[in-house]
């Protein structure tokens, strides 16, 4: 006789929260070492770039398994429109990134499509829809960089 009151969590639910916390996880390391890494070369400033970016890039690790979890937790649709419009942000920081962190953040964003394409199997979500999240968060995200890439320009 099962005396556990609580509901059983399927598998597919801790394997797409199983994949987002990972990232989350490479997302603070990746921004750690990264700047660790380049305090060490003492010519190039760490302040505003490529500091922000790495900020952005933790924020975005932490709130991206917030909204996982907060998905399979409340089963909403804001939740859920939410979860893919983060996985979209990673997009434009892989791409302009491409030549130092390009590549830990494309396998943090591969896991969070990973995570959020399992909670859209389980919802059974309209995929051009999903889609279009991903397009938002991306564009969203790309604006965001692009004004902190201005600022840092801007004479002292």
């Amino acid at each position: 006789m099962n005396t556990d009151l609580r509901p059983k969590r399927p598998w597919p639910d801790l394997i797409a929260l199983l994949l987002a916390f990972s990232a989350a996880v490479i997302t603070f390391f990746g921004a750690v070492l990264t700047y660790l890494s380049q305090a060490q070369i003492g010519s190039a400033p760490l302040w505003p770039l490529p500091g922000l970016v790495l900020v952005d890039w933790t924020l975005l690790g932490t709130i991206g398994f917030v909204t996982a979890f907060s998905c399979l937790r409340m089963k909403t649709a804001g939740w859920f429109r939410t979860t893919w419009i983060i996985t979209g942000t990673f997009i434009p920081i892989a791409i302009l990134g491409a030549f130092s962190i390009g590549m830990v953040v494309m396998l943090t964003f591969l896991l969070f499509v990973f995570s959020t394409v399992i909670i859209a199997i389980r919802y059974q979500a309209k995929w051009l829809e999903s889609f279009g999240m991903l397009m938002l968060g991306s564009i969203g995200n790309l604006a965001i960089l692009m004004a902190i890439i201005t600022l840092s320009n801007q004479p002292q």
